[in-house]
């Protein structure tokens, strides 16, 4: 089941755990690329509203930086 189809509560725990593996990929510089990916290519047109809070951007944007910093030592 696509992450658009849950209800509120679970689809708000599906969307960050989503975006947190889309963080860890390394491929994605902060949260706002990964809002900009799961807006489009996954169709939660209200992610900015499932992902809101300081907190929860802090973490992806940790998350962004350690995996392309990881990227970067493994040479990939």
């Amino acid at each position: 089941m696509a992450i658009k189809d849950l209800m509120n509560g679970e689809r708000q725990h599906a969307a960050f755990a989503e975006a947190q593996r889309l963080a860890d990929s390394g491929a994605y510089y902060d949260y706002t690329d990964i809002e900009y990916v799961l807006r489009f290519d996954h169709g939660l047109t209200d992610v900015s509203a499932l992902l809101d809070g300081q907190l929860m951007h802090r973490d992806l944007n940790r998350r962004c930086a350690d995996a392309r910093e990881k990227r970067e030592l493994v040479g990939v």
